[in-house]
């Protein structure tokens, strides 16, 4: 028995799933950084969020999330690379995600852990954790962030989006310290 083209393609679509990758936002802000070199070494984040799907906070407070709506790349890979990005575009320094791909060492190991990644009930971005800048010639340093981004609009594209605009701002944060 053959099913009619169009029940099919209903059916199709009803299992579809959407991919959902980060705008592109660019900065204003240029530093000269100290640092020739910088590395992303390490991005870690909450269980909630390490997979693809997208946690969106609840009014009872729990996360839930769309198994049909996701990422189009792993959260933390995608942080890990923005972050780069963001910072070879707003800095002087060559930076890279690891394996560092040059010859020699970094002059700075980056590692972030983020403590929260949640789209609350409001409407707007919770985004923090701390950030170590380790140092080959000297003292690091271990700093907080806190960054509060509203989702601009409604839709996992708005979603996404407010991830990316939390992402330049800790970026911009970062660099003044390199």
């Amino acid at each position: 028995m053959r099913l009619p083209l169009a029940l099919t393609l209903l059916l199709a679509a009803c299992g579809q799933t959407a991919y959902f990758a980060p705008p592109p936002a660019t900065s204003a802000l240029r530093v000269n950084a100290r640092a020739d070199s910088v590395v992303v070494a390490e991005v870690s984040i909450p269980e909630y969020a390490i997979n693809q799907e997208i946690p969106i906070q609840q009014a009872d407070g729990s996360l839930t999330t769309d198994t049909d709506r996701l990422w189009a790349d792993l959260p933390d890979r995608a942080l890990a690379g923005s972050l780069a990005r963001h910072l070879n575009q707003i800095t002087d320094a060559q930076v890279a995600v690891e394996p560092w791909p040059l010859r020699g060492f970094p002059d700075i190991e980056l590692s972030i852990f983020v403590e929260d990644m949640i789209v609350q009930v409001g409407g707007n971005l919770r985004f923090s954790g701390t950030y170590a800048l380790g140092r080959e010639d000297g003292p690091g340093s271990i700093e907080p962030f806190s960054v509060v981004v509203p989702v601009p609009g409604e839709g996992y594209q708005a979603i996404i989006a407010a991830h990316e605009a939390a992402w330049l701002l800790l970026a911009e944060e970062i660099a003044r310290k390199l």
